[in-house]
């Protein structure tokens, strides 16, 4: 590759490189593409399945529907009730109690029960919230917290139980806490995970340092952050994961009558010996979340395994929070340096690939490296719990494809239009296009190939230069060339060049056609049906009676040729050139003798009829023309076969007759058949009248004996 060519990719790929990874980065930025990143996060979780929790430390209490129906007092439940559950809990062992519940409003009734109860056990962690309003003040903070007597006789601070949203309002990370008014407040898990671990508060980072370091430390639990004060929570499965029991059935014990019980017998789920809560040990030194599952309340959530029709219950997210801290199982996030790193070199391999090789090649490597990427994301989530972020790299992937690729069209274009600046002037449309669509620029050269050469002139043109002036010549001959080109070029042929009032061009190159024989013999009589209509518009303009009665002659020849660039290095043109190119040239010229307007050779007339019986041939002679040794046979298109009438097809029957006569040196029958055929003829001179004097010269002044038909033209 050239040095040139070398730095043309290299500014391309690079500058195509981070083009993309700019577009990528912003297109990232877009909510519809946060949210893709997020669904796919979530569905990580789901192709790596729910992890087993054997002997959990976490049992959650509903206050479910069950629990509403089997309480006498409807909720909001009398707070003597939630005394009464603390109480059992107690009794059967629990560890720490954490209310997911926010117990603002008093119950001047009972409070006192409650508040005795939080301060003898001192193991019970209250909800508080603290939530930031956006209003058209700014920005509102409003603080709920449990009632003050509440407050007062509970031992322990209150846990924050406002969750961390993302864009799409599913709970992924888990706050350390809230700062507010200078002072901290940690989320209930970690309230709770200090009560269950008797962690002081010296023991735990101040919320302020969470932007200093890599993990969080709450005692001998170093949690490590994925965000500005938060961590991911590793959701073990869908809900229902961890224990879960009613609160009617913790607080069902001898003292303690349900609405079942009421009505019916009593059952003590709780205190009964033999299968009651209290017997099965199931509170023993555990963390026991208590929370709502009722639908009423609005205390459900998004998140991973739980869609917007299923959503999870919001103190179920609280014990997965603990849970991913209590063993450990932390996720991360692959570091935002290595994802750009990683962005920039998939813009850099799309980009290399499209442009050193193809678009072909370019898409097949984006497609691997996607598959590949995907794998990697799976496999480093599933094994080493580690997220890697999807939207950047696969952004960058289909950006700098369509970039490059839009690139090589932007570049491809130009160079299309350059090439049509530089050479539509003198070089025919056609090649044109070739050489736009091969990518080459032409060179000097040629080849040989075998094709159809045309050529047309007016008949005494000179004429016309004497009777017009120059500006009305313009008019007249631009007029008819237009009409003439177009129809030469609608036929598939190409314009070599404008001699004067000449026209030159061939069929079959650049662009190759299989009948380009019978393309070039259908074009002379399409032009010479036009050339009519010209007449007949001229005859009714302001022009001289010469230019109603112009005619013009064609040759064609078809035949083994040179074509190519031919010319200097700095000014070339695509032309023709050897003996059967000057064949055509002499058949235009020699038609005149015969007193016809199109003559063509005889391997136009075979290769023409080859393809299609479209015109309508007779035989002129058996010629050597000036400037050759070899006799050819030259024949007259007569017209198209669809226009041909019956005349014409009589006439030459007629003529044909005589022409064999001819041969046979049969003169004076031959006379008569071209006096028969020439009373069909359409103008005159004619080739009937032709022969009738060439067959009285003939008879005056017979041939060799051993002569064979050929005629020697003694004239261009």
């Amino acid at each position: 590759m050239a040095k040139s060519n070398r730095e043309k990719v290299f500014w391309s790929v690079s500058i195509t490189t981070l083009a993309a990874f700019v577009i990528s980065m912003g297109l990232g930025l877009m909510g519809p593409v946060q949210r893709f990143e997020l669904q796919y996060h979530d569905k990580l979780f789901e192709w790596r399945g729910p992890i087993p929790i054997q002997d959990s430390s976490i049992v959650l209490v509903a206050m479910s529907d069950d629990a509403d129906s089997e309480i006498p007092e409807k909720y909001p439940w009398p707070t003597d009730v939630y005394a009464k559950l603390i109480e059992n809990l107690n009794e059967a062992g629990a560890k720490a109690i954490l209310l997911d519940v926010i117990f603002s409003k008093r119950d001047t009734e009972h409070d006192s029960i409650f508040a005795k109860a939080l301060s003898d056990y001192g193991n019970v962690i209250l909800a508080g919230q603290i939530q930031k309003i956006q209003t058209s003040q700014g920005v509102k903070v409003v603080k709920q917290f449990p009632n003050e007597v509440l407050l007062e006789n509970n031992p322990n601070r209150t846990g924050q139980v406002s969750m961390l949203t993302d864009v799409d309002k599913a709970v992924r990370y888990y706050k350390f806490g809230y700062v507010l008014e200078g002072e901290e407040y940690y989320m209930l898990g970690l309230e709770g995970l200090r009560e269950y671990a008797d962690i002081s508060l010296n023991e735990v980072d101040p919320l302020d340092d969470a932007l200093k370091k890599n993990e969080f430390d709450l005692g001998p639990y170093s949690i490590q952050k994925a965000a500005k004060n938060s961590f991911i929570i590793n959701y073990y499965g869908p809900e229902g994961i961890f224990p879960s029991f009613s609160l009617d059935e913790v607080i069902d014990d001898a003292e303690y009558t349900t609405v079942g019980e009421a009505e019916a017998f009593e059952m003590n789920l709780f205190d009964d010996p033999d299968f009651g809560l209290l017997k099965q040990g199931v509170f023993k030194d555990k963390i026991v979340i208590v929370g709502s599952t009722m639908p009423t309340l609005g205390d459900y959530h998004l998140t991973p395994y739980a869609s917007g029709s299923l959503p999870r219950p919001g103190f179920e997210i609280h014990a997965h929070a603990i849970q991913t801290i209590l063993e450990g199982n932390y996720i991360n996030r692959l570091n935002d340096w290595v994802t750009v790193v990683i962005m920039l070199a998939f813009c850099f391999l799309a980009t290399w690939v499209t442009r050193i090789f193809n678009t072909i090649w370019g898409v097949i490597t984006t497609l691997f490296l996607t598959g590949g990427y995907l794998y990697t994301t799976y496999m480093a989530f599933v094994h080493f719990s580690l997220i890697f972020m999807i939207t950047g790299p696969m952004l960058s992937l289909i950006v700098a494809q369509v970039s490059i690729i839009g690139y090589e069209y932007y570049v491809e274009l130009k160079e299309k239009l350059r090439i049509k600046g530089m050479f539509s002037s003198y070089v025919s449309p056609e090649l044109v296009n070739q050489m736009v669509e091969s990518g080459e620029e032409p060179q000097l050269g040629g080849e040989k190939i075998y094709m159809t050469a045309f050529f047309s002139d007016i008949q005494s043109f000179s004429t016309f230069s004497e009777q017009l002036d120059a500006n009305r010549l313009v008019e007249l001959i631009n007029e008819y060339l237009n009409a003439m080109t177009d129809i030469l070029n609608d036929q598939g042929g190409t314009l070599d060049k404008y001699i004067g009032d000449a026209i030159v061009g061939f069929f079959g190159a650049p662009v190759s056609l299989q009948d380009h024989a019978l393309k070039s013999c259908i074009a002379s009589q399409l032009m010479q049906k036009k050339q009519a209509e010209l007449r007949q518009k001229w005859k009714n303009e302001d022009w001289p009676d010469i230019v109603g009665n112009m005619q013009t002659r064609i040759g064609i020849n078809t035949g083994a040729m040179v074509t190519g660039n031919m010319g200097s290095v700095r000014r070339f043109n695509y032309t023709m050139m050897g003996d059967n190119v000057n064949l055509a040239a002499r058949c235009e010229s020699g038609a005149k003798q015969y007193g016809v307007y199109t003559m063509v050779t005889e391997s136009t007339k075979k290769e023409a009829e080859s393809c299609g019986d479209d015109c309508v041939f007779r035989l002129l002679d058996n010629i050597v023309v000036k400037g050759r040794t070899q006799p050819v046979k030259v024949y007259e298109i007569a017209d198209l076969k669809a226009d041909a009438d019956e005349q014409l097809f009589e006439c030459i029957s007629l003529y044909e007759d005589g022409m064999r006569l001819y041969f046979n040196q049969e003169w004076d029958k031959a006379i008569n058949k071209f006096q028969q055929s020439a009373k069909l003829e359409r103008h005159t001179p004619n080739p009937s009248e032709i022969f009738i004097e060439r067959c009285r010269m003939m008879k005056a002044e017979p041939p060799e004996a051993e002569w064979n038909g050929v005629f020697v033209m003694k004239s261009k």
